[in-house]
């Protein structure tokens, strides 16, 4: 795994945080069990991420969602507007310069 992804999974850790650590491995477990997405791929596919948060709290997802972007807006100093396009600006300017300065 390389640094992005580590980096993200670092953000999506912290932003789960808030529910408990508990609830975080629930989370990945269920996501893993429900959508075969294991906790190392959810920066390739922040998409089915968010399709299993949305399955196990509904419109309450976004909440989640929003703690989580807040983390990672804090930790590479873009803007965003939500998880998906968070993901994508830390990776296209990761790509376009081989390694992503964080502001924290």
């Amino acid at each position: 795994m390389g640094e992005f992804e580590d980096k993200i999974l670092m953000c999506i850790d912290r932003g789960l945080n808030h529910l408990g650590e508990t609830v975080k491995y629930v989370i990945f477990w269920h996501i893993e069990n429900t959508f075969g997405l294991k906790r190392d791929k959810i920066p390739d596919k922040p998409e089915e991420f968010l399709r299993g948060l949305e399955g196990m709290y509904g419109s309450g997802a976004k909440i989640i969602e929003e703690d989580i972007v807040r983390e990672i807006i804090d930790e590479f100093g873009i803007e965003a507007n939500g998880f998906i396009e968070a993901v994508r600006k830390v990776k296209k300017a990761t790509d376009e310069h081989g390694h992503q300065r964080t502001h924290s």
